[in-house]
């Protein structure tokens, strides 16, 4: 008896679902064109259209042509009717957004993680987002939040499987949040939000096939198919600082050897940087160092190459050989129509992108090689932020009307 008289209203919590949809891709609408992308008839598009009213998410704004009638009102998507919450933990700190409903950034906050520990994070991340709400109408804002996380990452359980950077094990990090914060909690790594940030609106807006490569103190890869973002049967799709790029190769933390991370990511473009150093040789690195090779980074590597500097170029294509066939091999196994280097390091690699495109043209195939482009992230550092705000911005309908009815 229950499920009969729920079903009503899950009917119409779906078709106020589908309505908001239709209403946010096309951005100004009437009710006959909802009637008609929906398959409902006008009378119920019409009770859909007054519920997104009264919700705020669509405003009148005139109306449009008659075909012989009345002339039909006309709604417009308004995507300040409410914000989500995303963070991203990098560098034992918490970049904290808030976004309208297009993804938009309202407002933004830095803040520190005052030690190592999963409990200090979830603290400060508390005391982020505190100041952070303080900014807008509270109201407005959907109750859940997003994460980006460090580490191999189970988004069913909401459980930090290995972080080894932070050294977190089996951290259950979306049950602390929602007890701290009482928000419900979306979690995922950082890295691979990015490629929901890109794909909302970044450099692959209207396209379906993307693959987002953040490279920072880690390596990993996002990749979004046919509008969504896989994950694989366990959460653990992308994983591709752990792919094996030579067999004999330095050993990682993972137990492996030669694995993409140790041979690209920040920590090893410097420690590359700083054997070269006190190897001697004329590069503007020391200008940058002074008289001490341990203060090189992987960010001064990139500088110094942009310069023309020749020591600095040798570790860059060094890095672009070693990246480039990881990413032919993305283009062979996944066939995408973009590829954006993002993350710390790879949103500022413009002068990667030469030799990389030379390496990767020596390895991917010609045909999947034909229709992709490789670019950088033009988001900055709130990409990640943005990218966790989206796995509340995808639940965005069920969070406004959900408790509703």
């Amino acid at each position: 008896m229950n499920y009969r008289i729920g079903q009503p209203e899950l009917l119409k919590e779906i078709n106020l679902s589908r309505a908001f949809d239709i209403l946010k891709s096309a951005r100004i609408l009437s009710r006959p064109v909802l009637a008609h992308q929906t398959g409902l008839s006008r009378a119920t598009s019409a009770v859909l259209m007054e519920d997104l009213l009264r919700a705020g998410v669509a405003k009148h704004v005139g109306l449009g042509d008659s075909t012989g009638g009345r002339p039909p009102a006309l709604l417009e998507f308004n995507p300040d009717a409410a914000y989500a919450l995303g963070a991203r933990m990098v560098d034992h700190r918490w970049g904290i957004v808030i976004t309208n409903l297009d993804g938009l950034v309202v407002q933004r906050l830095d803040i520190p993680i005052l030690n190592h520990t999963p409990e200090a994070a979830v603290d400060a991340l508390y005391e982020g987002v505190k100041t952070l709400m303080a900014t807008v109408d509270q109201t407005r804002i959907l109750s859940a939040i997003g994460l980006g996380t460090p580490g191999l990452v189970d988004m069913e359980a909401g459980v930090i499987k290995t972080a080894v950077d932070v050294n977190w094990f089996e951290v259950p990090i979306r049950a602390m949040v929602e007890k701290k914060l009482g928000l419900r909690t979306f979690v995922a790594n950082r890295g691979k939000v990015g490629a929901l940030a890109e794909y909302w609106h970044g450099a692959a807006r209207n396209l379906k096939d993307i693959i987002y490569i953040s490279i920072g103190t880690g390596i990993a890869a996002g990749i979004v198919h046919e509008g969504k973002l896989f994950m694989g049967a366990n959460s653990s799709a992308g994983e591709l600082g752990h792919v094996t790029i030579l067999p004999d190769g330095p050993i990682c933390r993972c137990g492996n050897r030669g694995c993409l991370q140790q041979l690209i990511s920040e920590p090893a473009i410097a420690d590359r940087a700083r054997v070269r150093l006190r190897e001697g040789g004329d590069t503007i690195l020391w200008t940058m160092v002074g008289t001490y090779p341990e203060r090189a980074t992987a960010e001064m590597v990139f500088q110094a190459a942009e310069q023309g500097d020749g020591l600095a170029g040798e570790i860059v294509v060094e890095v672009a050989r070693y990246l480039g066939i990881a990413v032919a091999n993305l283009i062979n196994l996944f066939n995408p129509e973009l590829i954006v280097l993002g993350g710390p390091l790879g949103q500022i690699g413009q002068v990667l992108l030469e030799p990389l495109l030379e390496e990767v043209r020596r390895h991917a195939m010609a045909y999947p090689l034909s229709v992709v482009k490789i670019v950088t992230s033009a988001m900055g550092p709130d990409a990640g932020a943005i990218g966790a705000a989206v796995l509340v911005l995808q639940r965005a309908s069920e969070l406004i009307f959900g408790d509703k009815h």
